[in-house]
């Protein structure tokens, strides 16, 4: 069996080449687009962002005998692929994140570090020597911070409710201890927070502290919403039910609607909540619906469900709610 074997070639001008000495028994296999003498980092190696959602120190430094200056540009790409919160393989590709730039200058080295963002993918540096040019290609990935880190954060913005909502959305894990990579829900929910909608940017996604500030920032919008919403007829709320129509419009919807005979907020819609899952519910105003138990209807729903709103249809009369995600989140 011949053995393949990844290496990196300082100096490498035949990118691509394999080892043809008779009766050897190792490939090697090199990166085609890798060319130029390198002092530093090796072809793909792995550099991590950090436990604080710091960004690794990553030195590349090339020889020539050609004088300067030299134009270097850096280019940062990944792939957001699905995965959810488990470790099997990821599934489809959503999008495809992109960013970069340039600087001259005459040295013969630069901190990948001096980019100023907290993004990771596989990061691609060019320099231009003479008529040459240098390419070196490493991967920059991201530990995971843990869960106290992101509860500290919360607790230092008092947010009780984003603590529930990202025990709920993430289990307080911001990337996959797989591939070192942020979770991807099929809902196009990024890291620790689930940013969806408003889609985040690439930082957003990649650095779990610039996440979770903005879901911060996102639930405290959505708050000033259900708060403008629960003054305008007038009518008392206490707080429970401010948090109520808070985290429902995290999700998606409304929770109250105002009843005129008794002056009063109420729960809107006759909703039944699968009270085994965090969101999903049945309208039982629908005559598919009407006089079945929530037992009845999960068994009849429950395996359409992995297909999402494509697994809902005439015999699967199911939906996602924002109602019962607040039920479930506050235990309602």
């Amino acid at each position: 069996m011949v053995e393949k074997k990844k290496q990196s070639r300082k100096g490498n001008d035949n990118a691509g080449m394999t080892n043809r000495t008779k009766k050897s028994l190792v490939e090697v296999v090199v990166r085609t687009d890798d060319r130029g003498e390198w002092v530093k980092p090796d072809t793909m190696e792995k550099f991590f962002i950090d436990e604080e959602a710091v960004f690794p120190n990553i030195e590349f430094e090339f020889k020539t005998e050609v004088p300067g200056p030299y134009l270097w540009a850096w280019k940062m790409t990944w792939s957001a692929k699905v995965s959810g919160l488990s470790e099997k393989d990821r599934g489809r590709e959503l999008k495809t994140y992109m960013d970069g730039g340039s600087i001259t200058q005459e040295g013969k080295s630069w901190n990948a570090r001096s980019i100023g963002k907290v993004i990771g993918g596989i990061l691609t540096v060019t320099v231009t020597v003479g008529t040459e040019k240098f390419i070196r290609t490493v991967e920059v990935l991201a530990k995971q911070p843990g869960k106290e880190r992101i509860v500290a954060l919360i607790r230092k913005n008092n947010e009780p409710l984003m603590e529930k909502a990202i025990a709920q959305e993430s289990r307080f894990k911001h990337v996959r201890d797989k591939d070192f990579q942020p979770i991807v829900s099929g809902d196009k929910g990024f890291g620790a927070g689930q940013l969806t909608k408003d889609p985040p940017t690439y930082e957003q996604i990649w650095s779990w502290r610039i996440n979770i500030e903005e879901s911060i920032d996102r639930l405290r919008k959505k708050r000033a919403i259900a708060e403008a919403y629960l003054k305008s007829e007038g009518g008392a709320y206490t707080p429970q039910m401010l948090d109520l129509e808070t985290v429902t419009g995290w999700n998606g919807g409304k929770y109250h609607k105002w009843d005129d005979a008794s002056h009063s907020w109420k729960r809107i819609g006759n909703i039944q909540c699968d009270t085994q899952t965090g969101n999903i519910g049945w309208d039982m105003d629908k005559e598919a619906n009407t006089g079945k138990s929530e037992k009845e209807l999960r068994e009849r729903d429950k395996d359409s469900y992995n297909k999402m709103k494509k697994g809902q249809d005439a015999e699967h009369q199911w939906k996602y709610s924002g109602v019962c995600y607040a039920d479930h989140l506050l235990k309602n």
